[in-house]
């Protein structure tokens, strides 16, 4: 009985974290990334196996022991690494646009002389 309520309190809040990502338009990702990635053929649909694919290899992704459950450990772990994944490319993005500055800073003082 507890691993089925532990298996629902996990669906349900990974159907509530998933719904919450999507942007206001109800794309996610901006500009239809989550639709994109489950739509591997590219045709512009997502068939019911395309969706089910994804969804599969998210549970997978979660799911860090392996043993065919997701605890609310694991899913917390794996949104705390996505943010730290999204800090970190936001941080590299701040880190070369500085660098491309000061490399033109630079280009210009050496062309003054």
């Amino acid at each position: 009985m507890y691993k089925i309520f532990s298996f629902m309190v996990s669906l349900l809040f990974l159907v509530t974290t998933s719904v919450s990502a999507h942007d206001h338009e109800g794309m996610g990702m901006g500009k239809g990334g989550h639709f994109k990635k489950m739509d591997a053929n590219g045709d512009s649909k997502v068939s019911k196996e395309e969706w089910q694919k994804f969804h599969d290899t998210h549970f997978t992704e979660l799911d860090k022991d392996a043993d065919g459950s997701v605890t609310m450990d694991e899913m917390k772990a794996f949104h705390e690494q996505k943010k730290s994944e999204k800090e970190d490319k936001k941080e590299d993005k701040k880190a070369a646009k500085e660098a491309k500055k000061q490399a033109k800073k630079e280009e210009k003082s050496s062309s003054k002389k």
